[in-house]
């Protein structure tokens, strides 16, 4: 097993774990029988649970930060994609109270947590710019609208994919709501006529 292979197998186990029993209760003995390897071998690559709650917070990070990498000059619908792809990737990472678990992980490691919640708020920022860069190019922003109102709402959006209780409680599947959190944004930002061409299906089920 190679040595990124391993790291990931470990931080995806620690999710595991701290998703399972909570963060506080769980060890590196718990995670490194979750990942079927020593402890000493977890403790080799993360030193501490600090290290694992780290490595997970920038595993889920790094999901929102490739979302946020692309050309200056992508399309709204490469954007889209981008969007997309987001949500199947969150939607790949193991099931269970997420809101829970980074509450938990403000509480026992602020600085962390502060950490994890500026990159990923950073990401959906640079994603909100470029698809209103988007629009603008291609022309389809709609005339008046407060982005920074649409900027807040998309934000509060696609960050309660993993933290909105209600969502959670749903049992939506994750890909599900970024696709519609990402129609609603581009039927709110869009004029109608783009609007209507952006998400055809929409409308379709608008119409039933």
């Amino acid at each position: 097993m190679g040595v990124d292979e391993t790291s990931d197998r470990i931080v995806l186990s620690a999710l595991a774990v701290f998703l399972r029993q909570g963060v506080r209760r769980s060890s590196l003995t718990d995670v490194a029988f979750e990942a079927g390897i020593t402890r000493i071998t977890v403790y080799r690559y993360f030193g501490d649970k600090r290290g694992l709650v780290e490595a997970v917070c920038r595993h889920v990070g790094g999901i929102f930060r490739r979302a946020a990498e692309g050309h200056p000059h992508d399309t709204a619908a490469q954007i889209d994609a981008r969007l997309s792809h987001l949500g199947e990737e969150l939607g790949r990472l193991r099931p269970g109270n997420w809101l829970a678990c980074f509450e938990e992980i403000r509480r026992l490691y602020p600085a962390v947590h502060e950490e994890f919640r500026a990159a990923r708020e950073k990401a959906l920022d640079r994603i909100f710019e470029q698809a209103v860069a988007a629009a603008s190019r291609e022309q389809t922003l709609r005339e008046g609208i407060n982005l920074q109102v649409v900027r807040v709402m998309f934000w509060a959006s696609v960050v309660g994919l993993i933290d909105n209780p209600t969502l959670i409680a749903a049992n939506i599947p994750i890909a599900e709501i970024c696709e519609t959190v990402t129609a609603v944004l581009r039927h709110g930002m869009l004029k109608t006529d783009a609007a209507t061409a952006a998400t055809p299906g929409v409308h379709r089920e608008v119409a039933r």
